[in-house]
């Protein structure tokens, strides 16, 4: 764990599974806290939190469906949630990885 990573949270989008799911547990590996989402699949995505958080850090799955622009209001006020509870407070992300793909503008 180096002190640029430690207490440090990252989003990472589709971190369920490929190169999210890669990038989710290097970054625990360095000491930084998860948050992952999943699109379809809720237990690939609890399983990669449960892999974080078995080997010593923090680390949440919530769904979020990019597609859904009706429902990204939802996902934050369930983010703001997670923060709190999961992650002693904290208010704010400190690294977005936007791994989900999709070809849709959102404003």
């Amino acid at each position: 764990m180096t002190s640029d990573t430690r207490n440090k949270i990252a989003l990472i989008t589709g971190g369920n599974r490929g190169l999210g799911k890669d990038m989710a547990l290097s970054l625990a590996k360095l000491g930084m806290d998860i948050v992952l989402t999943f699109n379809s699949n809720p237990a690939e995505g609890e399983a990669v939190a449960q892999e974080i958080r078995l080997s010593g850090g923090r680390a949440a799955a919530l769904r979020f469906d990019l597609s859904d622009t009706a429902a990204i209001d939802g996902f934050i006020d369930r983010l703001k949630a997670t923060l709190s509870e999961t992650f002693d407070g904290a208010e704010r992300l400190d690294f977005l990885i936007n791994n989900a793909g999709i070809g849709r503008p959102i404003p």
